[in-house]
């Protein structure tokens, strides 16, 4: 899929792991809070209610402000550094990406291009995960091959 799509979204419930890490350590800490949801959810025997997401709040030089999630449709007792949230209901552009996340960029023009067109973001975006769920702890050796992965980039708007 090449283009953007406008969605209707209704809020969602989720439970995260948000922290300012340094970029050479983002791919480490995304698996760390995965592995973290992940636990929690089987020890409340809680399954997700959707795919995993991963939304960066700022993204600067050296660092960035990011939130591990997984959708809930129930209310759960967290710990640790997991907390309580929501995604944000409201109307958003969506762009679907198949393939390794060294193109996701390419997603991510395909939203700018729609914004410098057409409207205004309206908080930061999120890309979800649909190649795994976190019903098991994540395993990188089970995932598919970077090619077969399906990932949403989901960009709030005003």
């Amino acid at each position: 899929m090449s283009s953007v799509e406008i969605q209707d979204r209704e809020p969602q419930r989720i439970i995260s792991v948000r922290r300012t890490i340094p970029i050479a350590r983002l791919t480490e800490a995304q698996g760390e809070s995965l592995l973290e949801l992940s636990r929690l959810l089987r020890e409340r025997g809680v399954a997700p209610a959707g795919f995993p997401f991963v939304r960066y709040h700022t993204f600067a030089e050296g660092e960035t402000d990011v939130e591990t999630g997984v959708p809930v449709d129930v209310e759960i007792e967290v710990s640790g550094r997991v907390e309580r949230g929501e995604l944000p209901g409201g109307r958003a552009v969506a762009t679907f990406h198949q393939g390794g996340h060294d193109r996701l960029s390419e997603a991510y023009g395909r939203i700018e291009q729609w914004l410098s067109e057409h409207g205004q973001a309206e908080g930061p975006a999120w890309e979800v995960y649909e190649w795994f769920d976190l019903a098991d702890d994540p395993d990188p050796a089970k995932w598919p091959a970077p090619a077969d992965w399906r990932t949403w980039i989901i960009q709030p708007i005003k």
